[in-house]
């Protein structure tokens, strides 16, 4: 199980993006004997491709550092913006995992944070990918990811809006208040809970589109749907199918 969590990570970016991380970060060789041990692994490459992600980052900022100064003060703009969308997005996903939606429930286990780690590790690879190959001018190879992550972005945005639609619902199910009680794995979630947690969710939603727009602007010559197919590589990894197939099922998990 441990084998086929890790070969999804791998699996998850498009195959340029993938060899970059790869020969960045490469996969751990020992297979995880336990959810600790997994989690700590994943979070050790998050942190890896984090650092990766920002010296190629550096490649780009850099020279536009006296070059061009206003491209710069944009970039490292965005670049505040996108990390702070991400922190949003991978939380999002993370946290998905562990609400009911059929019951308005939190639960919680060991295998806690993992998701998340995967999600870093993906949304690293893909901009630090991006920003080197941008260095180096490689701009057919850009077009190249941009391509692949079409089709997995329709259907994460599919699961996405679903997603939306259901937490709010479960928002307006939910009790105004909770019980304060033990320290319990599985708890009922009240109104205050689900506001900032469907905020989250709702920043997390309309982030590609603002994000996109403001990469295309720095585009030498961007392509007409510049915007739309970079939006498609930052939704493409935000797919919440498992989280709708088990709240569903009234699956509820817990350790995973």
């Amino acid at each position: 199980m441990l084998a086929l969590a890790l070969a999804a990570v791998l699996a998850a970016n498009p195959s340029p993006v993938e060899a970059w991380a790869k020969k960045a970060c490469p996969p751990p060789k020992k297979q995880p004997e336990s959810n600790i041990e997994m989690k700590f692994v994943e979070q050790q490459r998050a942190e890896c491709l984090l650092k990766a992600m920002n010296k190629a980052l550096d490649k780009v900022l850099l020279p536009l550092k006296k070059q061009n100064p206003a491209a710069f003060k944009e970039w490292m703009s965005l670049q505040a913006d996108y990390n702070r969308w991400m922190a949003d997005a991978c939380a999002s996903v993370e946290e998905a995992n562990w609400v009911d939606l059929s019951t308005g429930e939190r639960s919680m286990g060991t295998g806690y944070g993992y998701t998340e780690s995967q999600c870093r590790q993906q949304q690293h690879a893909w901009r630090g990918f991006y920003a080197d190959a941008w260095a180096r001018k490689d701009w057919k190879g850009i077009e190249q990811a941009l391509q692949d992550f079409a089709t997995p972005a329709q259907k994460a945005r599919e699961s996405l809006q679903a997603y939306r639609a259901q937490a709010r619902q479960a928002a307006a199910r939910a009790p105004a208040h909770v019980a304060e009680g033990d320290d319990l794995p599985v708890r009922q979630l009240s109104k205050d809970d689900w506001k900032p947690y469907n905020e989250r969710l709702e920043r997390a939603a309309s982030g590609p589109e603002a994000l996109s727009k403001r990469q295309c602007a720095l585009v030498p010559s961007p392509a007409a749907d510049c915007a739309q197919r970079f939006a498609d590589s930052l939704s493409a990894q935000l797919d919440f199918s498992d989280a709708l197939s088990a709240s569903a099922g009234g699956d509820a998990q817990g350790e995973q």
